[in-house]
């Protein structure tokens, strides 16, 4: 198992959020588990996840899905999503 940190900003929270939710089925089918999510205390469009993996590989290919993308785009995601994934010891 593996633990991710990511992060990307929004530029609206309330509008990227109903598209966040809206695509929970792509995130189980990576099978990520999801632990934890939030803002960033002093920026409200700054939006962190932490989720646990099994197979780094498999989360790499979701991301790089060109649907993925698109949907991101419409949500108003600015930027690229920031990886850390960390080896658990």
């Amino acid at each position: 198992m593996a633990i991710v940190i990511a992060t990307h900003k929004v530029k609206d929270f309330s509008t990227w959020k109903p598209f966040f939710d809206a695509d929970a089925r792509r995130r189980k089918e990576m099978r990520i588990k999801e632990l934890k999510q939030g803002r960033k205390a002093d920026d409200p469009n700054q939006v962190y996840f932490i989720w646990e993996i099994e197979d780094p590989a498999k989360l790499e290919a979701g991301l790089h899905d060109p649907e993925l993308r698109a949907i991101m785009e419409k949500a108003g995601v600015i930027g690229d999503l920031n990886i850390t994934v960390l080896n658990e010891f």
